[in-house]
């Protein structure tokens, strides 16, 4: 006789899950936006989203690590350790004088 699987209950409901994050410099990060990473060097991420454990409080990021611009895994980093990179300006047009 085969052993009996274990139920475990599903835990979803205790985690919040919210598509934006504003940093503490009040930057709002958007899902697809690529941030970095203190404390990883080289390496940059495409933000996914921004969870909450609500029993703990305790909060963190899922990411995709970026690799030769295409995704190749996927990590969580706490909120305190995100450096978001500044957006790309357009080019001035010169006047010609």
């Amino acid at each position: 006789m085969g052993r009996r699987k274990k139920v475990v209950p599903p835990l979803a409901h205790l985690y919040q899950r919210e598509p934006t994050f504003t940093t503490p410099e009040g930057r709002t990060v958007e899902p697809g936006e690529i941030i970095k990473i203190k404390g990883v060097w080289g390496t940059k991420f495409k933000f996914k989203e921004y969870v909450r454990r609500t029993d703990t409080g305790v909060d963190w990021i899922d990411c995709y690590e970026q690799e030769r611009g295409q995704n190749c895994g996927h990590r969580s980093f706490r909120t305190d350790r995100i450096k978001v990179l500044p957006k790309k300006r357009r080019k001035r047009k010169k006047t010609q004088v």
